[in-house]
């Protein structure tokens, strides 16, 4: 068994705020994130004027550095052929878009490089600051500026357009608003107390009163938070040579997380090796609507196995108030989205049960099959997942 990504005990949130310059227009700022094992990439692009073309601008802009870095680009090189083609842009009808890139590693470092954006406001729960003279050098025919720090636990980075920081411009401020009193309405908003991810929705606010009641640009601010994560780990399916049991299981009630146990066999299992005995819970009702769950000391939760991930995956994407209060499914489903971090361990030893005729009739799908498709529906929550087959 390998240790998955949680394990780095850091996790990095994105929150977004964001407004058009008219109500019921389309955002021309478009904001993207990609998560890996090492690290979480952000881009946030800002497309020239306002509403579909500047869209437009903005997602070519942000999908191809994003592309770039995803194909083995580093930062800099990805940055240097959008860079050209941005040059390129400025003397013909080629969609331009200013934007940011930030990376945080898993260890909390970070890079930021700025092309005609504000650069970023570095802030944690007391405190926030901007670099006055970021470093700045050429990158091609342009010039691009590039910050670089280190986060610790509740150590953020604050994203904005140019919206934000020209905001009141030639109205309340001469220049705009800009990124020194910005800093200092984030540090206010810290000393009465606000919460750090409800700091962008007042930045929004107070945009919108010095230009008038009014937007006077696409206006986006993004938080990139490094907080300790949340992580989440599943064992589900017996290991495919029973030898390994106890060893499995050791490493396995080591790991740090939340411990989930999904399938009757594998509840055995843990309950024979740890010699703590596995009680059914709320009772073997036949319900296929009501999968059993289990109590088993130093287990946060045990459930059946194929049947409730199945209908895990079946209502992942729906909102928590239609669930049942109580019920195994609904309790996995809380804890899925309540992780930023997932381990599954799959264990692939052959289960004839899901051969029988009954799980097709059903429309359930095999553990090793559903455990993929739901990986993917958990990637596209934002979750950082890792498998490790037994």
């Amino acid at each position: 068994m390998k240790k998955g990504p949680g394990d780095a005990g850091k996790y990095v949130k994105t929150v977004l705020a964001q407004s058009a310059k008219r109500a019921g227009m389309i955002c021309g700022d478009f904001v993207t994130v990609e998560r890996t094992d090492e690290a979480t990439t952000v881009v946030l692009a800002d497309g020239i004027g306002t509403g579909v073309k500047a869209r437009v601008a903005a997602v070519m802009c942000a999908s191809r550095l994003m592309e770039l870095i995803r194909l083995g680009f580093t930062l800099r090189e990805a940055c240097a052929k959008v860079v050209d083609t941005m040059h390129e842009a400025r003397f013909s009808d080629i969609p331009f878009a200013a934007f940011c890139v930030c990376r945080v590693l898993n260890s909390g470092h970070a890079t930021i490089l700025s092309y005609e954006i504000p650069t970023p406001i570095l802030v944690d729960k007391q405190l926030a600051a901007y670099l006055p003279q970021p470093r700045s050098y050429p990158l091609g025919l342009e010039m691009i500026a590039e910050t670089n720090c280190v986060l610790d636990h509740g150590d953020g980075i604050i994203l904005v357009s140019d919206g934000v920081t020209q905001a009141g411009l030639g109205h309340t401020y001469r220049m705009g608003w800009g990124l020194p009193l910005v800093s200092d309405f984030v540090n206010g908003c810290l000393l009465q107390g606000t919460e750090l991810g409800h700091v962008l929705e007042k930045i929004l606010e107070r945009v919108k009163d010095i230009s008038g009641s009014t937007y006077g640009d696409d206006t986006t601010c993004l938080l990139v938070l490094c907080r300790e994560a949340r992580v989440l780990n599943v064992f589900t399916g017996p290991p495919s040579n029973r030898t390994n049991d106890g060893a499995v299981v050791t490493e396995f009630m080591e790991m740090k997380g939340t411990k989930a146990v999904c399938g009757s066999t594998t509840s055995e299992i843990f309950s024979r090796q740890l010699k703590k005995p596995v009680t059914v819970k709320d009772g073997l009702t036949g319900d296929y609507f009501h999968p059993p769950s289990y109590e088993i000391s130093g287990i946060d939760i045990a459930t059946e196995g194929a049947v409730t991930l199945n209908q895990v995956y079946n209502i992942i994407d729906e909102k928590e108030e239609k669930l049942e209060s109580h019920s195994s499914v609904s309790d996995l489903y809380r804890l899925f989205h309540g992780s930023d971090m997932i381990n599954f361990f799959v264990g692939t030893a052959s289960n004839p049960a899901h051969r029988a005729i009954a799980f097709k009739q059903m429309g359930v799908l095999p553990r090793e099959a559903i455990v993929l498709l739901l990986v993917e529906k958990l990637k596209k929550l934002g979750k950082l997942v890792n498998i490790d087959y037994l």
